[in-house]
């Protein structure tokens, strides 16, 4: 699986298995497969190029939305993706699935979203490019690759989850969490990553509730880090379908001034990329891993809320909802069953539109045109590479590594318009890391 031509192989797959996943019974021509690789990404390209991500332009606001929003993050479209198949190293890929290069990043706590961060964009080539990571070493540190040097950035203690400043930018915001005999003394700290070991943590948090600091965003204006977006996690806690977020809050830097935009009542599914949208659902104290039957989308801005009600077989509600880079789409995952051990997975797609109109609203096992026949044994993430492009990370049984599919779930934006509407496409192996910028 880790050859190209095996991508290629599966691609076939994804195309001989459109009747399945369709409903037609008409036979399917026999696929060039050099000719839908270059078709495919001609697409991405120029759908990188034609759809603007949404702007405060582009948007009327209402300014009686209370608390005040800082303002919608203005982002460049993502120009790739990392990914990671064990701890020893981070791959980087462009939007295509193409390999440019890789990091080592010996120490790494785990290959997931939270303990990884590009801190800068990659014009120039890779190998300059800080890539930042939570490290197990020595009780917990905070360490980069940069120019394939290791450098130690921060001791931290156990890091629970790190984020940035994405773009160009090389400033980041990390928590980390001590037990103590009071609970969990947990901290963020926020900065410009070369001054980290300097800063004192601006936040800090002592109580028996097990709840401790997860930052999700750094929010940045003309290159000045503004603040951090955060929630509460419950730390060291399993049997969860989804992880417990709480609340929603932010942090002003230069006020030194936390706001509570949802309480710790309200259990966060995902923040979009501009940092203006929130899902969330309501967090019940008789059971911390039930959901009321729907999840909010509220835009901070202007407070428009649109109400997505789970499918009456997901029981166990659901969670990583991700936005499209523009706002218009939304994708999310939920589960069913009546243990974790049991657990079913929907995946659900939605246009943020008047009529919240439905997409995709499947369970795994008619999804075999993701991965060339195959019903997929689990879905662990949803992230969207372009404003119509969703990115699936994708257990395949059989394969012990997760398999990275680009999906287009809109039939009016198909992956290549030869082929129709909802088209998958292969691009890597591993888990997914985070986005590249130009």
């Amino acid at each position: 699986m880790k050859k190209r031509n095996i991508f290629l192989i599966i691609a076939a797959l994804l195309i001989s298995s459109m009747a399945c996943l369709f409903g037609s019974s008409e036979p399917q021509p026999t696929p060039d497969i050099d000719a839908m690789t270059t078709s495919v990404a001609a697409t991405l390209r120029a759908q990188n190029d034609q759809a603007p991500t949404r702007t405060p332009e582009q948007v009327v606001e209402t300014p009686a939305c209370l608390p005040l929003h800082p303002g919608r993050q203005i982002l460049d479209l993502p120009s790739g993706f990392t990914a990671g198949v064990d701890v020893s190293a981070i791959s980087f890929y462009d939007t295509e699935g193409n390999l440019l290069g890789e990091k080592q990043t010996p120490g790494l706590t785990r290959v997931r979203l939270n303990q990884v961060h590009i801190a800068g964009g990659i014009s120039n080539g890779i190998s300059g490019v800080p890539l930042l990571y939570a490290s197990s070493e020595y009780q917990g540190i905070i360490k980069a690759n940069i120019g394939s040097n290791i450098f130690q950035m921060d001791s931290s203690g156990e890091v629970v989850a790190l984020s940035g400043a994405e773009g160009v930018f090389t400033i980041i915001s990390y928590s980390a969490a001590e037990y103590t005999d009071e609970g969990y003394l947990t901290t963020i700290k926020t900065g410009e990553m070369g001054e980290l070991a300097a800063i004192t943590p601006q936040l800090t948090r002592l109580e028996d509730d097990v709840f401790v600091y997860n930052p999700l965003a750094v929010h940045v204006i003309e290159g000045q880090n503004q603040g951090t977006w955060f929630t509460l996690l419950k730390f060291k806690m399993s049997d969860f379908a989804y992880m417990p977020y709480n609340g929603l809050f932010y942090y002003d830097i230069s006020q030194n001034q936390v706001t509570e935009y949802l309480s710790t009542d309200y259990r966060i599914k995902g923040i979009s990329p501009d940092q203006s949208l929130v899902a969330f659902g309501n967090a019940l104290d008789s059971d911390p891993d039930a959901d009321l039957p729907h999840f909010i989308v509220r835009d901070l801005v202007s407070c428009q809320e649109w109400i997505f009600p789970w499918n009456e077989s997901s029981i166990r509600g659901g969670g990583g909802v991700a936005f499209s880079p523009d706002n218009q789409y939304i994708a999310w995952i939920e589960a069913g069953g009546l243990t974790i051990d049991d657990a079913t997975q929907r995946l659900r797609i939605s246009k943020l539109d008047q009529n919240q109109t439905t997409l995709v609203d499947s369970e795994l096992e008619n999804l075999t045109g993701l991965t060339g026949g195959e019903i997929p044994s689990y879905i662990a993430q949803v992230s969207w590479l372009s404003n119509h492009v969703l990115l699936l990370q994708i257990g395949v049984p059989g394969v012990e590594n997760y398999l990275l599919v680009a999906y287009a779930p809109d039939p009016a934006f198909p992956l290549d318009p030869a082929l129709g509407a909802n088209q998958a496409v292969p691009l890597a192996e591993g888990k997914f890391t985070g986005f590249l910028y130009p």
